[in-house]
Order: C-alpha cells, then structure tokens, then sequence
C-alpha cells in the first residue's frame, strides 16, 4: 500500500490531516487495486440527486475507463452524496469538513499521486458538463500533444440558457487570453484533464474558485494548453454553490487578478 505521506513533495501546497486521513482510508479501501493510468475526480458537496446524471453521462465512456478510475472527492458532503456515489459504483475520497472545490480537489490531486495515475480529469459533480468522449480529453496528453485540456462550452455548446453567464464566459476569456497571451475561450471548465506531473509546478491556494487559478497557473508554468469542444447541460437538480451571477463574478475576478499579479510577478521560475 502506498503511503499517502510520500505526496507533499510532488506539489507548491502543503498536504493537511484533513486529507492525508481522507487519503489513508481510500488506500485502507482500494490500496490493492491495480494501479490506474487516470483517475477521474469528481468534487461533490451535497450533489447526491445530480450524481446519477454524471453516471448516466459516463456510461457512455465505459470502455475508455477500463483504464482508470472514478473517485468523487467528497466535500463535507450533508446529504447521501457517499452513498449514491458507493451504490453507483464510484470510489469515494471523503473530507470530514466543507472547505471549497479548490481545497478538495487539492486532496484529489494528492490521490492521484498517491495512487501512481498518470492523468487526472476533472468533471463537476452537478450534471451539467458531459464527459462521454473521455477519449477526447485524454488523447491529446496521451500523445503529448498537450499538458492541460479542458472541455469548452464556446467551441461546443451550452444547453443552460443564461445569457449573463454566457456573457461572462465570454469576458473572462478575452481577459485571460489578453493577460496570459494564451487563447482561450472557456475559464471556467468543469470539464478538465492534465497530466499529474503539472502538479509540481503550479501553485494552488485557492479553496473555492479554483478554475482561473489552475488555467492560469498552468498557463504561466509553461503547459501546454488544448481545448475541445463539449456540451454543458442545465443542472439536473438544485443550484450553484457559488452564488448567484454578481457575486460569482466579482469573486471569480479577485482570483483571476490576484493570481495573475501572483505568478507574473511574485513567483521565481
């Protein structure tokens, strides 16, 4: 069994006993399973009535995940998240406390690691981002054509009818495109995948929106970026964790800033 411990020195955050204990009993549970080349990370705080639609969307993929796993990384979840995700027949990473979908991703990352992937992929836990061609997404860092790919809702389509939020997608991706001098035309993907080795040089701190601060610290760290077009769906059940449209976009602006001014000028390569 590896020991979850050995991770901290793959990343520029440290690991914390809320996730070396989530980590230690997930290795406790599937330590002897078969070393995976992906895992799929699922962040999820009370989403148990829009799992079953990830579900449904994944089964489309079934083939493509002989190779990997799924694992929803269980954010001080309230409600029967553990288990509709066990009775689904997803692994499950679970924190004991809420902190935000940047910070439990962070102890997804160092699950990945822990267990020996290659690849992580990302897909929101609340229905709306398809993850059917995971072959898309993971070809391109299989071939080492890319570093980082993400799902883009602009390249594709957006089934959700929020013309504010549209608008916004569109802003955010002139903004970081113009900062970054990366094109991009979707910041705030729920649909990611990279490879695990990105992780030692990207500096992650921010626990809720944690889509700008990872994009654009891959961006600044030298990856290679490829979008692919992909659908994103209205939410099958229930509402944004995030707030409503307004104070979503001024949070979501401070981490853009705050990151940029960081990795541009704070942060020696």
């Amino acid at each position: 069994m590896r020991v979850p411990q050995t991770v901290a020195a793959e990343f520029n955050f440290a690991p914390n006993t809320v996730d070396k204990n989530a980590i230690d009993l997930y290795l406790q549970e599937h330590g002897s399973e078969p070393v995976p080349e992906f895992l799929v990370l699922i962040p999820a705080f009370n989403e148990a009535k829009n799992l079953p639609a990830v579900a449904g969307l994944l089964e489309n993929a079934k083939e493509e995940l002989l190779s990997g796993r799924i694992v929803v990384c269980i954010d001080g979840a309230t409600d029967e998240t553990e288990s509709v995700s066990r009775g689904l027949g997803f692994g499950v990473c679970v924190a004991n406390i809420n902190r935000g979908q940047g910070a439990v991703l962070k102890m997804g990352y160092q699950l990945a690691i822990a267990v020996g992937a290659k690849y992580v992929v990302i897909v929101d836990a609340d229905g709306q981002w398809d993850p059917s061609d995971l072959g898309a997404i993971l070809n391109p860092l299989r071939q080492q054509r890319a570093d980082f790919v993400q799902g883009s809702r602009e390249l594709g389509e957006t089934r959700v009818g929020d013309s504010f939020r549209d608008f916004g997608v569109m802003v955010f991706a002139k903004v970081i495109s113009l900062i970054t001098g990366v094109r991009v035309t979707d910041t705030s993907s729920g649909y990611r995948a990279f490879d695990v080795s990105l992780l030692s040089k990207i500096r992650l701190g921010e626990p809720q929106f944690q889509s700008s601060e990872l994009l654009i610290g891959a961006i600044m760290a030298g990856a290679r970026i490829l979008e692919i077009p992909t659908i994103m769906h209205k939410r099958p059940s229930g509402k944004s964790k995030k707030g409503n449209n307004f104070s979503y976009g001024i949070n979501y602006s401070k981490v853009v800033l705050g990151t940029w001014l960081r990795e541009r000028y704070l942060v020696k390569r």
